[in-house]
């Protein structure tokens, strides 16, 4: 009787266990497949972050820097790369790489247009007002600085550099691969209900309850993702990066502390779910104990009495 209720103790424990991975499984690549095919993630933080106006700032130092070297005023530059104009052409840029990543096939490139005609203006009217020809050097001078500050509004747009993962493929190696998480996460789901049909139909008349080692399944998934989770919100973690660019930094730990956070919030459904099972299944399971042996005692009563 001990080896077979060992027996059946140790098949439980290990269907339990593997019922703990695939349950981590089906989370784990459906958020990743949520996060690679979806952009909400990356522009809610960026508008919670306030990245617009950090970078605006960083623009505005470094163009009213390059006035001694160039001569152009800060705010031929300000009066068209204002705060909303940096938020609409971040949120054309993630929108665009997004689509890319989920195998569109075109290339985002920085609407420079109002820029540019203002540049162009500005030229104009300093040629005219000293008398200056406009000749090939002018034009080289006007595209040189049309280019110098495109190349610094796309740096400066890129807080999530996705310009230096594509330089190192790895963009290219995670183009088109939401599909395979997205079957990785639904057969992980079918076997972990599998499983769960599995141990319930085990403990149907078993000694611990229905809902007993699904429950202690999705309590270990919880505490698993509580305490690592916890512990980098309560450390603050991510502060610790060495970004020193303020936009990047922001938006990065903020995409990172919201993903520490939804792993935190998902740990504490998962653990209030397995403690609500174990809990509900042991008090079930006493509950029938004491009404078996209650109806036993009840029978062997009435048939004592019966006896002659």
């Amino acid at each position: 009787m001990t080896n077979g209720f060992g027996k059946r103790l140790v098949v439980r424990l290990l269907l339990t266990i593997l019922l703990t991975f695939t349950v981590l499984g089906t989370l784990g690549s459906g958020y990743a497949g949520y996060l690679l095919s979806s952009p909400k993630v990356c522009l809610s933080q960026v508008e919670k972050q306030q990245a617009a106006a950090k970078i605006h700032d960083s623009v505005e130092s470094y163009f009213t820097a390059q006035y001694q070297t160039t001569a152009i005023p800060a705010e031929t530059y300000l009066n068209v790369v204002t705060e909303d104009w940096i938020a609409e052409r971040l949120e054309e840029q993630i929108t665009s790489e997004y689509q890319i990543l989920n195998g569109a096939k075109l290339s985002y490139q920085l609407d420079m247009s109002d820029l540019e005609a203002a540049l162009t203006q500005f030229f104009s009217d300093y040629a005219e007002e000293i008398n200056y020809t406009k000749d090939s050097t002018y034009e080289q001078k006007l595209q040189e600085t049309i280019d110098n500050a495109e190349a610094e509004l796309t740096s400066q747009l890129d807080v999530y550099h996705f310009s230096t993962m594509r330089n190192a493929n790895i963009l290219s190696q995670l183009t088109g691969k939401q599909l395979y998480l997205w079957i990785a996460c639904g057969v992980c789901g079918v076997v972990s209900l599998l499983l769960m049909g599995i141990l319930m139909g085990l403990e149907r008349n078993g000694e611990w309850g229905m809902l007993y080692f699904p429950g202690c399944a999705l309590f270990i998934n919880g505490v698993f993702l509580i305490l690592p989770t916890a512990w980098v919100l309560a450390t603050s973690y991510f502060s610790g990066l060495a970004i020193k660019v303020p936009a990047v930094y922001a938006v990065v730990t903020g995409v990172l502390y919201h993903c520490t956070r939804v792993g935190l919030v998902a740990g504490i459904v998962l653990a209030v779910l397995g403690l609500a099972a174990i809990v509900g299944s042991t008090i079930g399971r006493r509950k029938a104990a004491r009404y078996e042996n209650s109806r036993f005692h009840s029978t062997f009563s009435r048939w004592h009495q019966a006896r002659p």
